[in-house]
C-alpha cells in the first residue's frame, strides 16, 4: 500500500480563520468566503466579497432553511455589516 509523506516544501492549505461577530460566529472558508454560523451551529448563511466599480464590496446570503435555499442580501462597502445583515 502507497504512502503519501508531507515534506517540509510541500504547500500546506492555512487552517481558516474564526471569530465572533456578535452572537455570531465567522469562520473564514477562502480568502473571499465566510460561513456565518449561530451559537447553536446553525447555519445563518455566507458572505463573499464581490466587485463593484473596481472595488470590494461584501454580499451576504442568508440561509433559509425550510426552503432550502440562499436569499441574496443587497451589497455593503463593509464585511462586518454583511455579517451583521444575517443578524435579523
Amino acid at each position: 500500500m502507497p504512502t503519501i509523506t508531507r515534506t517540509a516544501s510541500s504547500p500546506r492549505s492555512p487552517r481558516p480563520l474564526a471569530r465572533a461577530r456578535g452572537s455570531l460566529h465567522v469562520l473564514d472558508v477562502r480568502e473571499d468566503l465566510s460561513r456565518i454560523t449561530r451559537g447553536n451551529g446553525e447555519i445563518a448563511g455566507y458572505v463573499d466579497r464581490i466587485d463593484v466599480a473596481g472595488d470590494a464590496a461584501y454580499r451576504a446570503r442568508r440561509y433559509v432553511a425550510d426552503q432550502r435555499r440562499f436569499v441574496e442580501l443587497p451589497a455593503v462597502w463593509n464585511k462586518d455589516d454583511a455579517v451583521d445583515c444575517l443578524r435579523w
